[in-house]
C-alpha cells in the first residue's frame, strides 16, 4: 500500500481548484450573474482557502522567515515581503481610489456583462393607446399594465369610483363585455370529464382536445356572462329582461370606453369626463376562462347553473385598486395598484372577497398595474 503524501495531495487539490476558479472567474467577469456558477466559485474558493491554511500550518517555519524583511536569503536581504505588501495594498486600494489599470479592467468586464444582458433579456413590448373625448374636461389618467404569464385572452375593466363605492365612470372595458357579444361557445366532448387544471397552459388536458364548438355570430344578449366581471357589472347595475347583469350601451354610453382586448403589456391614457376632487378608487377587474385548479374545478359548484354553464369561468375574477387623491396629485405622480380580492365565482353579487388562498394562476394574470394622473 502506498502512503498518503500530504504534499502531493495539497498540490493536486490546489491545481484542480485553480483550474475551476480560473474558468468560473472568467465567466463571472464577462457575463451576467449565474447562481450555479457563483455557488461553484464560492465552494471551490472555500476548499482552496482551507487547503492553503493547511499548507501554511505545515510550512509555518519557512513562512516566518519569508515574513521577516530583515532575514537574509542566500546572503542577501529578501525583497519578497515588501514587494508582496505593495501588491496586496494596490489590489485593496484600487477599487476605492479607482486606480488604473485595475479600474479599466473592471469597466471592461462591466461592458461585457451589459452586452450579455442585452442579448439574454427578453424584449418587453407595450401597446400604447390613447382615447380622449373632445367633450371631456377632467384630468388625464394613464394606466400602465405589465402582463403576467397567464394573461392570454382575458376580460377586464378599468373604472373609477368614490371611496364610498359610488360609480363615477368606466375607463376601459374589453369589447366583448361592453357589447355583450360572447360568441365563442363550446361544450365538453365528454360530459362526465372533470377539469382541475388550466385548459390553455400546463401539462393537463388541452382545451382543444377536450372541448368542441366554434365561434358563431350570436345576437346581443343571447349569451350572458354575469360571472365574467361581477364587481364591475354590479357597479354598472344594468340588467337584461331576465334580470341578469349585462352592460347595456343603450342605457349607458359604455361603448365609448371599450375596445379590443389588449393581450400585451399596454399603456392606456384617457381624460375623465369631468374633473374629480378628493380621494377616489381606480379599480381593475380581470378574469380568464378555462383557468381551473384543484379547488375551482369544473365540479366544484354543480348546483350553480352559471358556474357550471358554458362560460367555463373557473377561477373567479381578481380585483386590483389604487387610491388617488385628485386634490393633491402632482404631475407624473404614480400609484401602484394592489390586489384586494376576488369576485363571486358566478356573479351572484358585487362583493369583493379578500380570501385569495384558493387562487393560483389567477394571481398571475398581471404582474403590475401603475396609475398616473396629470
Amino acid at each position: 500500500m502506498s502512503n498518503f503524501r500530504s504534499r502531493s495531495f495539497i498540490g493536486v487539490i490546489l491545481f484542480c481548484a485553480l483550474l475551476v476558479m480560473l474558468v468560473t472567474s472568467i465567466i463571472m467577469f464577462s457575463k451576467q450573474h449565474n447562481a450555479l456558477i457563483a455557488l461553484m466559485h464560492t465552494l471551490v474558493g472555500l476548499l482552496m482557502l482551507l487547503v492553503l491554511v493547511w499548507h501554511l500550518i505545515k510550512n509555518i517555519r519557512p513562512l516566518k522567515q519569508y515574513l521577516n524583511p530583515f532575514e537574509k536569503q542566500t546572503g542577501r536581504f529578501s525583497l519578497a515581503w515588501p514587494i508582496a505588501l505593495c501588491v496586496v495594498s494596490y489590489v485593496g486600494l484600487a477599487p476605492v481610489f479607482q486606480l488604473p489599470p485595475a479600474i479599466e479592467v473592471y469597466r471592461f468586464g462591466q461592458t461585457l456583462k451589459a452586452a450579455d444582458k442585452a442579448d439574454s433579456d427578453p424584449e418587453i413590448k407595450y401597446v400604447q393607446r390613447e382615447v380622449e373625448d373632445p367633450k371631456s374636461t377632467g384630468q388625464r389618467i394613464t394606466i400602465e399594465l405589465k402582463k403576467g404569464p397567464y394573461f392570454l385572452w382575458p376580460q377586464y375593466a378599468l373604472w373609477i369610483e368614490s371611496l364610498s363605492g359610488e360609480f363615477k365612470q368606466p375607463l376601459y372595458v374589453t369589447e366583448k363585455l361592453a357589447t355583450n357579444q360572447f360568441t365563442n361557445k363550446v361544450t365538453k366532448k365528454d360530459p362526465d370529464q372533470v377539469f382541475n387544471t388550466h385548459l390553455l397552459v400546463g401539462e393537463g388536458p388541452n382545451a382543444w382536445d377536450v372541448l368542441e364548438g366554434q365561434e358563431e355570430p350570436t345576437s346581443k344578449n343571447s349569451r350572458m356572462r354575469p360571472e365574467s366581471l361581477p364587481v364591475f357589472l354590479h357597479q354598472l347595475n344594468m340588467r337584461a329582461d331576465n334580470g341578469v347583469l349585462v352592460p347595456d350601451s343603450e342605457s349607458l354610453a359604455i361603448d365609448g370606453f371599450s375596445g379590443a382586448t389588449m393581450t400585451d403589456n399596454f399603456i392606456f391614457t384617457t381624460r375623465l369626463q369631468a374633473p374629480l376632487n378628493g380621494p377616489h378608487r381606480v379599480r381593475l377587474e380581470v378574469n380568464h376562462s378555462f383557468d381551473y385548479n384543484e379547488y375551482y374545478s369544473s365540479d366544484r359548484f354543480l348546483d350553480d347553473p352559471i358556474y357550471s354553464g358554458d362560460g367555463y369561468s373557473a377561477q373567479p375574477s381578481v380585483i386590483y385598486e389604487a387610491i388617488i387623491d385628485f386634490d393633491s396629485q402632482q404631475s407624473g405622480t404614480l400609484a401602484v395598484m394592489s390586489l384586494v380580492g376576488h369576485g363571486h365565482h358566478s356573479g351572484r353579487d358585487g362583493n369583493i372577497y379578500s380570501d385569495v388562498s384558493q387562487l393560483t394562476s389567477a394571481l398571475e394574470l398581471v404582474e403590475r398595474v401603475i396609475v398616473s394622473v396629470n
